[in-house]
């Protein structure tokens, strides 16, 4: 993890892309934002080597390919997998299995989108601010 780099958030929704953009610029972190609507678009980004991200936050259900499958992919890459770490799912699919399936796939949250703008906003504060304050490895 790269603390100042960017926080990547996937979502095909645009509305709830710009309410995530609109959330953390609200909380003036110093990372640039960066809103891809795509998991393949994600994995081709992600794989770029000037690209260390501060975390990645995805939607599970995205059509061509869901956030469980595009997680997947980035465990099979040793790489992706060293510089996608705090990966964190946010979705509004919060049943037993989901979350049973999220975790299988080593994420670091799985968070539950709410129409509630200010549980939203503190929710992501809580999580930069943890992962901001995590001891954690420099990746190179």
């Amino acid at each position: 993890m790269k603390k100042d780099g960017p926080i990547i958030i996937i979502d095909d929704d645009e509305d709830d892309r710009l309410i995530f953009d609109e959330m953390l610029k609200e909380l003036n972190l110093p990372n640039e934002i960066v809103l891809l609507s795509d998991s393949t678009e994600a994995l081709e980004y992600l794989k770029q080597d000037h690209v260390k991200p501060f975390m990645v936050i995805s939607d599970i259900n995205m059509p061509r390919m869901n956030g469980f499958e595009m997680r997947d992919e980035i465990l099979k890459d040793p790489h992706l997998t060293e510089k996608t770490v705090p990966f964190i799912f946010f979705t509004t699919v919060g049943n037993g299995y989901t979350v049973e399936e999220a975790f299988k796939r080593s994420i670091q949250g799985y968070f539950h989108k709410t129409s509630d703008m200010h549980q939203l906003k503190e929710t992501l504060k809580e999580i930069a601010d943890y992962w901001r304050d995590a001891i954690v490895p420099e990746i190179e």
